[in-house]
């Protein structure tokens, strides 16, 4: 176990003001065999928020949901905490519910993504790249990590080439995309070769801002692993919220009136000791 400190942070400035504005953010970790959270603060601007509940959505997530009235020009929220966090990539778990095994409309494969799994599935036993060791069994540690590999090589990273609604088959197609993209088509492989999955979206160390990456179903454990750094996560991840994709699991979700538009700045530090 390491010692975490971490600090994020979301801003967004409006180009006019807002006003009935209600939101919901998935910004409280919760601690569990691979993370715990030792000390945690919150805080939200403008304040005070007309209204502000602590609630829990349908896969475990703590949140905060509010409302703020007044005409407003910039909404920021962040958390601040220490955690203590392992290195060893298996979290433990109860059995995973049966919904992780079926796609969403956001991982749902077509039938590039069918041909490309095969593809991969055919390939398996032959792998000999240095990064997946090939003395490991073919089990299902060794499976994800195939297919987590086989994404990272298939993807390139790059910011604007899809947005939260692009779904898996369509960054596939585009051939680019951003770590929510690399989780959904992982996901969308992991499930057609009947392995439970879900999408983690959270902090990682150097990474700038928040973060998404897999957590799959390794006969008695999650392994968290993230394929848009061809890797198993360690220590400096932090997961903030779990679900079947990214409209499950997104951090901040809102509404408001207004003609404005907004820009948004994300501050993320993370001190592992």
């Amino acid at each position: 176990m390491k010692t975490v400190r971490f600090k994020y942070q979301t801003e967004l400035a409006f180009s006019s003001p807002a006003s009935e504005h209600r939101f919901l953010l998935r910004i409280l970790p919760l601690s569990d065999d691979r993370q715990q959270i030792e000390s945690l603060s919150w805080h939200i601007d403008p304040s005070p928020v007309d209204t502000l509940w602590k609630t829990a959505d349908g896969f475990g997530n703590d949140a905060l949901a509010g409302q703020i009235n007044a005409p407003h020009n910039r909404f920021c929220f962040g958390i601040e905490g220490v955690a203590e966090v392992s290195g060893e990539p298996y979290i433990s778990s109860g059995e995973p519910p049966r919904m992780l095994l079926y796609p969403t409309e956001l991982t749902r494969p077509h039938s590039g993504l069918v041909d490309f799994y095969e593809s991969i599935n055919n390939g398996i036993n032959n792998n000999t790249s240095d990064d997946i060791n090939s003395s490991v069994p073919i089990n299902a540690l060794y499976r994800i990590q195939h297919f987590s590999h086989a994404v990272h090589d298939r993807l390139r990273y790059e910011r604007g080439a899809t947005a939260n609604s692009t779904s898996a088959a369509e960054a596939f197609d585009i051939g680019a995309g951003v770590c929510q993209d690399y989780a959904h088509i992982l996901l969308a492989l992991l499930r057609l070769d009947k392995i439970p999955c879900r999408y983690a979206a959270g902090l990682a160390s150097d990474y700038g801002e928040t973060h998404a990456w897999v957590e799959a179903w390794a006969g008695a454990r999650y392994i968290a692993i993230d394929p848009t750094r061809d890797k198993l996560a360690d220590e400096g991840y932090i997961a903030l919220s779990r679900g079947r994709d990214f409209a499950d699991s997104s951090i901040e979700r809102g509404v408001f009136k207004g003609t404005c538009r907004g820009t948004q700045t994300v501050s993320l530090s993370m001190e592992i000791s």
